[in-house]
């Protein structure tokens, strides 16, 4: 290690150890360094017990004296449990921390401070990685989040056991844990076990320290068992290092990390002449010139006849730099593109234009188009770069900011697909202009249901906007379509779960009704008015179960309705021939469509969903026959959805 003498008196230990833990974990040199690293701070440690004996027996005499008055040590229990459960996000020496605390507390009320504090902290780092706490979040750097996406890969319940006494490494594991949703019941159990044994641990440590005296061995001994951990750790992985040198591996094993990163850009006038918006991503690869091909919705080109040629004249004002193959090619719109057929069509023409690994494909339309273009590009010559042009509301602020692609197959939506971020994501929100009111409004449900599940005071803003929400205001409804690109991307990217390896799926929420609702109604629904109904649905059921206050879910009715939704498709009535409602079956789809158990976000109040696995029919029937007799009026836009 090379610091300065005098920033390492001025850290703390507790800064120091977690700094010192860090550097040597994240170092894969010969075993000096670490005994060396080891030796400067244990070093450090004891130099400062002799140079300060009397101040620290002194401290420890004033410390032996517990507090008499019972708010006092109430007070002083609630500051050391805070600091305990902080340790994820702060810079905690969470050792001295629990000593003093057996120290100040005695021995029964130090092991319950020190058994909280770490059950908290470790629940605090679990919502961390799973996406909650926005705020607390950024006290994270970029490096805590990639140690414990790294270890992510290979957590398991012994980690979770063996890691909690492990400086960094315990706080990482907790991350680790939330960011692949390690199931929730199964983390508590493990964790409050774990967490009760290092307990008793330090209440151990703490009580010779108060009877004997003898602080600076027993602070030590509290170094030593992290030291015990990481040295058994270290001896595991010798041992099997030398089996490998001496005997010949059983198989093979290839681990890498690929890192994305892509733009989502906003703009207006997007093919104008004099605007480079498009020009800069294009060229973001250094490659000139750059060949480009075009995809267009059919029926945005049939709403925007001057569209294909702006297009074209703005490749031939940059002629030197960018070379367009063709006009725009057509694709089917909606959920009619996302075909085996279609899918043919564009490797077709993709192949007819020569295209290769190092051209681009501009993709222009809402999210099917989206789909089945991004599925294309991520299969021909296994990945075409591709840049999404979303045309509709529900693409700019949802479809087009994930990394999901595919078309449907075998009378399965999404059964086909592939996970491919696009190269950039440029919205123009004068291309939304030219859509119908149905087609405006209809996205707006995607904000709502964000809105609902991450943030309250957007929900609130909404319903404060409704009306101008309601009209397509220009101003509001940018706002809105930008916050909503912003949850969506930072539930994709900061804990979240971008290529859906686990069965959490808060984006999702209102989607498992609204999937089938789509299918029964031979995609009469728009996608945003089936989300709209699913959202519904789930609220009164949430409000059946007494999961979700009366008052919170008639907010998220009266603001579905307020934007123009019809919530009582005759589709909800659909029955079978033995009579169960058919939208219900939707549930077991949602099932396979996850590869695992039920797991459905339902909200718990605005601003915060928690994962259900299990419906309760009787309830969901109930929920059902309330939203069927729920008297709406019909928007004058909802043209062909009469009831």
């Amino acid at each position: 290690m090379d610091l300065d003498s005098d920033k390492e008196i001025s850290l703390s230990k507790g800064i120091l150890m977690k700094r010192l833990m860090s550097h040597v974990l994240s170092r894969r040199g010969p075993l000096e360094h670490f005994c060396l690293s080891l030796a400067l701070f244990a070093g450090l440690v004891i130099i400062s017990f002799l140079l300060f004996e009397e101040q620290m027996q002194h401290l420890l005499e004033s410390l032996g004296q517990h507090p008499a008055d019972p708010v006092r040590a109430f007070n002083l229990a609630v500051l050391l449990v805070a600091l305990l459960a902080l340790d994820v996000v702060l810079p905690v020496p969470s050792s001295m921390v629990s000593l003093l605390a057996v120290a100040m507390l005695g021995a029964v009320g130090g092991y319950l401070v020190i058994f909280i504090g770490l059950c908290l902290g470790s629940l605090l780092g679990y919502w961390l990685g799973a996406g909650y706490f926005r705020i607390a979040s950024g006290l994270l750097d970029i490096e805590d989040w990639r140690k414990a996406g790294r270890l992510a890969n290979r957590l398991n319940t012994l980690s979770l056991i063996c890691l909690r006494g492990v400086p960094v490494l315990a706080e990482t594991s907790v991350l680790a844990a939330g960011m692949q949703r390690y199931p929730l019941g199964r983390f508590l159990v493990i964790t409050t076990l774990a967490n009760a044994g290092l307990a008793l641990v330090y209440s151990a440590l703490g009580s010779y320290i108060a009877e004997d005296q003898a602080m600076l061995l027993a602070v030590l001994a509290s170094m030593l068992l992290p030291a015990l951990f990481l040295a058994g750790r270290g001896l595991l992985a010798w041992r099997r290092e030398r089996s490998a040198a001496t005997a010949k591996p059983a198989h093979l094993e290839g681990a890498f990390t690929v890192t994305y990163r892509y733009p989502v850009l906003f703009t207006e006038h997007l093919f104008a002449v004099h605007n480079d918006c498009l020009q800069q991503q294009l060229m973001a690869s250094g490659k000139r010139p750059v060949t480009v091909m075009v995809f267009a919705d059919e029926g945005l080109l049939r709403s925007n006849p001057a569209l294909e040629q702006q297009i074209t004249r703005y490749f031939q004002s940059r002629a030197d730099d960018l070379r367009l193959l063709a006009g725009p090619v057509a694709v089917p719109a909606g959920e009619a593109c996302k075909t085996p057929e279609v899918l043919q069509r564009l490797y077709g023409q993709m192949l007819e234009q020569g295209l290769d690994r190092h051209c681009y494909v501009l993709a222009l339309g809402g999210g099917a188009l989206l789909d089945a273009v991004g599925y294309a590009c991520a299969t021909f010559h296994r990945g075409v770069r591709l840049i999404r042009i979303p045309t509709t509301v529900l693409a700019q602020n949802d479809a087009g900011i994930g990394v999901k692609n595919g078309i449907n197959a075998f009378e399965q939506k999404n059964l086909l697909g592939a996970f491919q971020p696009a190269d950039a994501v440029i919205n123009d929100f004068q291309l939304l202009l030219g859509l119908s009111r149905r087609d405006q409004l209809a996205g707006l449900a995607e904000a709502v249901k964000v809105a609902a599940i991450k943030d309250a005071a957007f929900f609130a803003w909404m319903e404060h906007n409704a009306d101008a929400l309601a009209a397509f205001a220009h101003d509001p409804s940018r706002h809105a379509i930008r916050r909503c690109a912003e949850l969506h991307l930072e539930q994709i990217t900061r804990g979240g779960d971008p290529f859906e390896r686990g069965n959490g799926r808060p984006l999702d929420y209102g989607h498992w009704a609204a999937h089938k609702l789509e299918k029964l109604s031979h995609h009469r629904l728009r996608h945003g008015e089936a989300v709209a109904v699913g959202m519904a649905l789930d609220a009164l059921y949430a409000k059946a179960l007494g999961l979700l206050a009366p008052s919170e879910a008639q907010r998220l009715l009266d603001l579905l309705t307020r934007l123009g939704f019809n919530l009582s498709p005759p589709e909800l009535t659909l029955a079978d021939d033995q009579g169960n409602l058919r939208v219900v079956q939707g549930l077991e789809d949602f099932r396979q469509h996850l590869g695992g158990e039920l797991s459905i976000p339902m909200l718990e109040r605005i601003g915060h969903a928690v994962d259900v696995h299990h419906i309760d029919m009787p309830s969901m029937q109930q929920a059902l026959r309330q939203l069927a007799q729920l008297q709406v009026a019909e928007p004058a836009w909802t043209e062909g959805c009469a009831r």
